[in-house]
C-alpha cells in the first residue's frame, strides 16, 4: 500500500513539475489523449505535434507554460434551413464537414488550470456531459454549445466557482419557409405564415429544475441555454427561483426551452444587472411585464414567438424590444408612441394585433433603425413624418391594409437598406 502512495506521488510530482522546452510533459500527454479519440477530418488539430503544445492551434498557455485557453470551436458549422416541404436541408457554401467528431477523453480535464473551454460545434456524438468538468475550478469561459451532447443537467457543473459565462445551447435559429403558400387564384396572393425562423435542435439537453445554478456558478454573468428542454422544470412556478439567484447575471437567453404557461417576472427583479432577457420561442402565455420597468439596465427583451397576451408596457430603457408572432398581444401605436422611446433601436411586432394607424409621434424615436410591423392588420396612409427616422435601415409593414401613396420624401432615407411593402393596397409615390 505504501509503495502505491509513493508512486502517486511521484506520479503527481512528475505531471506539474517535469518541464520539456517550457512545457510540462502532463498536460502535453492529456492534449495527446484528448486528440487521440477524436476524428479530425478537417485536420484541425495538425499542428498537434512536437513536445511545445504552447504553439498548436487552440491552445494558449500561461507565461509559466500551464494550458490555459482550449479553443476548439468549429469554425465552419453546417448552416441549414427549412424548405417549403418542412425538409431540413443545407444552406451552407461549405460542402465539408469542418467538425471534430468522437469522445471527450477525461484526461482534459486534468488542466486544471485551463480559464477558457470552447468546444461549441463539435460532434460528441450524443455522449454525456463529462462529470470531471467539476475539477476545472478555475475556469471563468465554458462554451459546450451544439456539440451534439445528450444527458440530464445535474451536478456535472459543480464547483465551477469561477465560471462568468456558460453556452449549453442546443439549437440555432435557422431560415423556415414550411409556412410559404401561394394561392393561385386571382389576385395572387403569397402567404407568409407567422415566422420565417424556427430552431434546429442540436444536442438532447435536459434539466429537470436550476437548482444546479445554486450549486457554485452565483458568479454568472452570460447563461445560454437555448435549446435545452425546461419543461419538466417550468411545472413548477418557481422555475426562475435559482436563476435569481445570480445577482451579477447581464445575458440571460432561455430561448425554445419548452418553458410553458405562466412565468412569475418577479423573479427576476432581484437580477439588477440584467441587461438582456431571451425567452422566445416558448409556449408563455401570460407574462405582467410592467414589472420590467424596474430594471434599469434592460437594454434587450425578446418575447418573440410565443402565446403570449395583454399588453406591451411602457419600459423606456430598452434599445430592443422583440414580440413577434404573438397573435393575442394587443399594441395600440398611438397611445404607445404618445411616450417618447428614445433609446429604442429596433422593435419588432410583427404578426401581433396591431389594427389601427401609424401614428406621427411614431417619428419622436430617432434612434430606430428597424421597424418590423408585417402582419399587424395595419390601416391608414403612410404618414411623411417617418422620413424623420434618419437612421432607419429596416422598414417592414407588408401584408397589411395601408391605403393610398408613398410620400415621395422618402427618398430621404438615404440609410434604408431593407424595404417590405407587399400585400398592401398602395397606389404609388405621392
Amino acid at each position: 500500500m505504501w509503495l502505491k502512495k509513493v508512486f502517486l506521488i511521484f506520479a503527481t510530482l512528475f505531471y506539474y513539475f517535469s518541464l520539456v522546452d517550457g512545457c510540462y510533459e502532463g498536460e502535453r500527454i492529456a492534449l495527446m489523449s484528448f486528440k487521440s479519440l477524436l476524428t479530425d477530418l478537417p485536420n484541425q488539430l495538425s499542428s498537434w505535434q512536437g513536445e511545445n503544445y504552447c504553439s498548436w492551434k487552440g491552445i494558449k498557455c500561461s507565461s509559466s507554460g500551464h494550458v490555459v485557453v482550449v479553443n476548439l470551436r468549429n469554425p465552419h458549422p453546417i448552416e441549414v434551413m427549412i424548405n417549403i416541404n418542412k425538409e431540413v436541408v443545407s444552406n451552407s457554401k461549405n460542402t465539408s464537414d469542418f467538425a471534430l467528431k468522437g469522445n471527450i477523453s477525461p484526461l482534459l480535464f486534468a488542466l486544471d488550470h485551463m480559464q477558457h473551454l470552447d468546444l461549441s460545434f463539435t460532434n460528441f456524438m450524443f455522449s454525456k456531459l463529462p462529470a470531471e468538468i467539476s475539477n476545472l475550478t478555475k475556469l471563468t469561459y465554458l462554451n459546450l454549445s451544439n456539440a451534439m451532447f445528450q444527458d440530464s443537467i445535474a451536478v456535472q457543473f459543480t464547483n465551477l466557482t469561477s465560471l462568468r459565462s456558460l453556452d449549453l445551447s442546443c439549437a440555432n435559429l435557422v431560415p423556415d419557409y414550411s409556412s410559404v403558400s401561394v394561392s393561385l387564384t386571382f389576385p395572387l396572393k403569397l402567404d407568409f405564415g407567422s415566422s420565417l425562423l424556427s430552431f434546429i435542435i442540436y444536442d438532447y439537453l435536459s434539466s429537470p429544475n436550476l437548482r444546479w445554478l445554486l450549486e457554485g456558478l452565483r458568479h454568472l454573468r452570460y447563461l445560454v441555454l437555448t435549446g435545452v428542454d425546461l419543461s419538466k422544470a417550468s411545472e413548477s412556478v418557481h422555475l426562475a427561483k435559482p436563476i435569481s439567484s445570480l445577482s451579477n447575471l447581464m445575458s440571460l437567453h432561455l430561448s425554445s426551452c419548452n418553458i410553458s404557461g405562466r412565468i412569475s417576472i418577479g423573479q427576476f427583479l432581484n437580477l439588477t444587472n440584467l441587461a438582456s432577457l431571451d425567452m422566445s420561442s416558448n409556449v408563455l402565455i401570460y407574462l405582467i411585464l410592467d414589472l420590467l420597468s424596474n430594471l434599469t439596465t434592460l437594454s434587450v427583451l425578446d418575447f418573440s414567438r410565443n402565446d403570449l397576451n395583454g399588453h406591451i408596457p411602457y419600459l423606456p430603457q430598452l434599445e430592443e424590444l422583440s414580440v413577434a408572432s404573438n397573435p393575442a398581444i394587443t399594441i395600440d401605436l398611438v397611445s404607445t408612441f404618445a411616450v417618447p422611446w428614445s433609446k429604442l433601436t429596433l422593435l419588432d411586432i410583427c404578426f401581433t394585433r396591431v389594427g389601427g394607424t401609424i401614428p406621427l409621434s411614431l417619428s419622436n424615436s430617432t434612434s430606430l433603425t428597424s421597424f418590423r410591423a408585417g402582419g399587424c392588420s395595419i390601416q391608414g396612409s403612410m404618414p411623411s413624418s417617418i422620413t424623420t427616422l434618419k437612421k432607419l435601415s429596416v422598414l417592414m409593414l407588408n401584408e397589411n391594409y395601408i391605403t393610398g401613396q408613398l410620400p415621395v420624401s422618402m427618398s430621404s432615407l438615404i440609410t434604408l437598406q431593407y424595404l417590405s411593402l407587399f400585400q398592401n393596397n398602395l397606389e404609388g409615390i405621392d
